[in-house]
Order: structure tokens, then sequence, then C-alpha cells
């Protein structure tokens, strides 16, 4: 089976690619205030991905836990659903990317059966440069990127002011109307 990196690779080789972006924070949008994993075995759980995935060795148990434990079953199903509905595909801007590498955050994401959408993430460099900065760069390096949508926390940083008409705050967690509003972004509606 053909991968879909593969195929987006393949239609950018012949100037067709039409690919779709969200720029996804993971801290309340995935993952909302609440932190279950301390309620749990994490050794044990690392173990047990480790025995289906040697790789989950070099992940944190915390980062593991909280992955399995605290990421909103909702929002991660919602989400799912707009990928699935819109044919994007997530780059990471979240602060996870300075402690896990794109490998790693698959990993995690696969506990969820939605690595598949995993295409990259922001610089993994830790500098002292904003977010929309960094974005920035990033659009204007990949020009093969036709639409994106910025799903973040609200309050967490000022999009709004540089991107507004590709932004989704979210109060607490991803809901079914962040998900409508990124989808009529996604699609041009």
């Amino acid at each position: 089976m053909v991968a879909l990196c593969e195929i987006i690779f393949l239609l950018s080789f012949f100037g067709e690619t039409i690919m779709k972006v969200i720029f996804l924070d993971i801290d309340g949008v995935l993952q909302p205030g609440t932190q279950h994993r301390f309620d749990h075995d994490m050794d044990k759980l690392k173990e047990d991905l480790i025995q289906t995935n040697p790789d989950y060795e070099t992940i944190d148990k915390h980062d593991i836990g909280a992955t399995y434990y605290d990421w909103d079953k909702t929002a991660v199903s919602l989400l799912t659903e707009l990928c699935e509905k819109t044919g994007a595909q997530f780059v990471i801007s979240s602060g996870w990317r300075f402690f896990a590498s794109l490998q790693e955050l698959r990993l995690l994401f696969s506990i969820h059966q939605i690595d598949k959408y995993v295409f990259d993430t922001l610089g993994t460099e830790s500098t002292e440069r904003k977010r929309y900065e960094e974005i920035q760069d990033y659009l204007e390096s990949h020009n093969n990127v036709t639409h994106y949508v910025i799903i973040g926390e609200r309050y967490a940083h000022n999009f709004i002011e540089h991107f507004p008409l590709n932004i989704v705050y979210t109060d607490w967690v991803l809901t079914e109307k962040d998900c409508e509003k990124a989808a009529m972004i996604l699609e041009n509606r």
C-alpha cells in the first residue's frame, strides 16, 4: 500500500499537489488540563507498549501516560474525522516537538491510531522565536501547502493578529464546533 506521504510527493513532483495542513497544538486541544496519568502505572503501560514496538523505549513514560490517559478521546475522534473529511495532515506546532522527535511523536499519536496524519513539525530548535513566525516561515518554505488551519488553545499565542482567517482557538479541548470551523477553513467555505 502506498503511503499518503508518497502520494503527496508524487503529486508535488507533477505540480498538482493540494496539501492541507493543520498546525496542531496538543495541550488545550487534545489534552485538557486534567492529569489522569498519575492514577495509573505508567511503567507497566510503557513496558506493554515496548512489547508491541521497541521504539517506545526512547519515550518518557510521562509522555506515554499523558497521551494514553490524558488525551480526550472525543477530541481525538473529532480530529480524526476532520482529517478524513478534509484530507489534512498535521504539522505539530506544540511544544511537545522540543522533547520528542517526529518519529517519537508519530509513536505517541499511534496510541490513538492517528499517526498516519502526522506529516511534520515546526522547527525543533528551542528558540526565542514566536510561534507565528515559525508558521510563517514554514508556509514560505513549503509552497505546496495550499490550505491550512492553526488549532491552538485560546490565549496561548497571538495568532489572530497574524492569521485572522486561519485560526481556531479552543477553550479547554477540541469540540465539534471547533472542527466545523476548521473544516470550513480547510475547504475554503
